[in-house]
């Protein structure tokens, strides 16, 4: 392994398991024992400072690392419950509120958790590839808004009730699906990479909560007894929960 490989391995289990000001401090330190010895010693000195991983684990303070597995396992609970639901997509009523109070602890759970460390006020370009995933999960966002908007419009008169029901809850269980793994992945990056990551954890727990309730209305309504006003409620929730969400992303860009 030469020093550039180990570095990069070392950086990621760095940052996986310490707090990011102390990840950049430690590697600091690494990097400048790597640059006063001969790059044939490589092997001679990685065997003396231990595999990466394992350095990681001998720099880690046991408790700090709890707490952060504790705030990992919630963030990727809030994801997880709601994908749940919409594999399964049975529903015994409208989840709604469940689905606030989930957007709710992820999105504090991730803006408390990634908080903003000193050495990082300055301004700084947004990660590479950030803002595809961003743009793309609001299109998602957008579909979930046009099928809501068909079903008030009560589009079922115009298109047969079972194509129209079947080709939404695909369209929203798929879109539901890649906001969970982009979400999960944006975790992740936020933790190893950085923080301004958690937009996207931010943004896909919103989508898969709008893909949610969207899939719920569309299994548990009967067209046939369907009124005018049916839909004012259910576009009122999630365009709070759609609110909350972006405000948060929003935030989390800073």
């Amino acid at each position: 392994m030469d020093q550039q490989t180990y570095l990069k391995k070392l950086s990621c289990a760095l940052h996986w398991r310490l707090p990011g000001s102390e990840a950049e401090d430690v590697l600091s330190d690494y990097q400048e024992i790597f640059s006063q010895r001969p790059a044939e010693a490589d092997d001679r000195i990685i065997r003396d400072l231990g595999e990466p991983l394992q350095a990681a684990r001998l720099l880690t303070e046991p408790d700090l690392y709890r707490r952060w597995l504790a705030a990992f396992g919630l963030m990727s609970f809030c994801l997880a419950l709601p994908e749940f639901l919409l594999l399964r997509a049975r529903f015994y009523g409208y989840p709604a509120g469940m689905m606030f109070l989930l957007l709710a602890a992820g999105t504090a759970a991730a803006l408390m958790w990634f908080g903003i460390h000193r050495r990082e006020r300055e301004i700084r370009p947004l990660p590479k590839g950030l803002c595809p995933m961003l743009a793309g999960l609001l299109v998602v966002l957008a579909a979930a808004a046009l099928i809501l908007a068909g079903l008030a419009a009560e589009i079922w008169k115009e298109l047969p009730p079972a194509l129209y029901g079947i080709a939404a809850y695909w369209t929203m269980s798929l879109a539901g699906t890649a906001a969970a793994v982009l979400g999960f992945f944006g975790l992740v990056k936020a933790r190893i990479s950085d923080r301004r990551w958690r937009a996207l954890y931010i943004t896909g727990l919103t989508v898969l909560a709008e893909c949610v309730l969207v899939t719920a209305a569309l299994v548990s309504m009967d067209l046939d007894a369907a009124s005018s006003g049916w839909w004012v409620s259910y576009a009122g929730i999630m365009g709070g929960i759609g609110f909350i969400g972006l405000a948060g992303a929003g935030v989390s860009l800073c």
